[in-house]
């Protein structure tokens, strides 16, 4: 596999500063609040107010980035989060922690067209090595949310905590300077389409993306469960107290980075994702006999990647499956649907854990994932002028165009009807280059043609 190219590099970098900035000061938030009130309610609305913006906001300001220019639109929220991430740190310094609770979810809340945007974009800024890409630009999205928050904790040292709050607004500024000379036009309207596709309909034309939708959704919501299972486990099962539980939920959230690994099972991204499902299942199970927190380290790195790899899988089905005009729209919907799975899973998990308890939920949660591998599985469908792409050729003066498979080579394990249909438009094709070079004006010849018409036509 080819190295990525400077720019896609770039972008790929931009979006990791300026992701781990928005994660940076909430720690600091959370022990200001717990410092001036103590209310484990408030809290609690603290750390839902990191991810609410996510669900109320992305289905619907994703759509800027399906009419506007895409580097428009990720230069404008850097600037605004640069704005708001400042009247947060002089909020910090001068005691308002409210305003400045405020600022940083209304930072969180303008930068959610940015990461669509980038996604719809990268098939144009990589090229052949998109899914590389994407798969670099998900892993850093998803372990951003956790590598963020924990270097902020790091950051509440007495020797560092008054740059904490001025950190994040040095790291987006660094962003915006990095992205701001990489072009990312907007989509362009299909050919003869008069009027723009909805996201809704462009998802009903697209199972496989509405299937990569349900799996992330599954998958962040057993994630949610995880992560409060894991604490009578590590308090109970494994005699270990609250430091070995943030060690065992730690593994769990930095192991995202060893996803683009496990992306490489599989012959198809299809198939990498049903690979990622099972291992993430498998990597759960193993947790469940483990005698001690130590024992547990490397099930939960595995599962922790495998569900990163999951996801990376998923939103590459989605670029594939979704045309650019309302690729970034999708990718909207999609964040907004896997927050709320999250976010449904962590209101459940204190009830699911009080009534299963941790070790029989990681059992159930595993034959769930195996569950939504086996509903997920690739299938075959049959071939659709849809699944076909157009074929220019200049011969001589003119322009010869025909429709062939998107899959030239045919696999043995295809069907013999499926195999005499390629062989007829393999025909069909050569016959009209023979005639284009011969100066003739080719027959109109159907591509489902059978064989005695084909011979005919000639």
């Amino acid at each position: 596999m080819a190295p990525l190219d400077r720019l896609t590099r770039r972008v790929i970098a931009s979006h990791a500063i300026a992701a781990l900035a928005v994660a940076l000061p909430w720690p600091l938030l959370l022990v200001l609040v717990d410092e001036q009130s103590g209310d484990p309610l408030l809290l609690g609305v603290v750390g839902a107010a990191r991810m609410l913006p996510y669900v109320a906001f992305s289905w619907a300001t994703a759509r800027l980035a399906d009419r506007l220019r895409r580097d428009l639109i990720v230069r404008v929220t850097l600037v605004l989060r640069a704005a708001l991430l400042l009247a947060g740190a002089l909020a910090v310094v001068t005691d308002h922690v409210w305003m400045a609770v405020a600022a940083c979810t209304l930072t969180v809340a303008v930068g959610t067209p940015a990461y669509p945007a980038q996604v719809a974009a990268m098939p144009g800024i990589a090229g052949p090595e998109r899914r590389k890409a994407t798969d670099l630009l998900v892993t850093i999205e998803v372990a951003a949310f956790v590598v963020g928050a924990a270097l902020g904790g790091l950051l509440l040292h007495p020797a560092t905590r008054g740059l904490l709050p001025w950190l994040p607004v040095a790291m987006t500024v660094v962003a915006l300077a990095m992205i701001f000379p990489v072009s990312m036009p907007a989509p362009v309207r299909a050919a003869g389409a008069e009027q723009r596709i909805s996201p809704s309909a462009a998802l009903r034309r697209a199972p496989a993306a509405l299937r990569a939708i349900a799996v992330m959704a599954a998958v962040n919501f057993v994630i949610a469960l995880v992560a409060v299972a894991l604490l009578p486990l590590a308090l109970e099962g494994w005699s270990s107290d609250a430091a070995g539980y943030g060690l065992a939920t730690g593994v769990l959230g930095f192991a995202a980075f060893g996803a683009p690994v496990l992306r490489r099972l599989g012959r198809t991204t299809e198939h990498s994702i049903g690979w990622g499902l099972v291992l993430l299942a498998l990597g759960l199970v193993l947790v469940i006999p483990v005698p001690t927190v130590g024992w547990a380290l490397a099930p939960l790195a595995l599962a922790g990647a495998a569900a990163v790899s999951v996801e990376a899988g998923a939103t590459a089905v989605l670029q594939e499956n979704v045309s650019d005009e309302v690729r970034a729209s999708v990718l909207g919907i999609n964040d907004t649907v896997i927050i709320a799975a999250a976010l449904a899973g962590s209101l459940i998990a204190p009830v699911a854990v009080e009534v299963a308890g941790g070790g029989l939920l990681l059992g159930i949660l595993s034959v769930l994932v195996l569950l939504v591998a086996a509903w997920a599985r690739p299938t075959r469908e049959p071939a659709s002028p849809r699944g076909r792409h157009q074929v220019r050729a200049t011969v001589g003066p003119t322009r010869l165009e025909a429709h062939v498979s998107a899959h030239p080579r045919v696999s043995p394990a295809v069907d013999r009807a499926a195999r005499r249909a390629a062989v007829r438009r393999q025909r069909l094709l050569a016959l009209e280059r023979r005639q284009r070079a011969l100066g003739g004006v080719p027959h109109q010849v159907d591509p489902a043609a059978s064989p005695v018409e084909v011979r005919r036509a000639r």
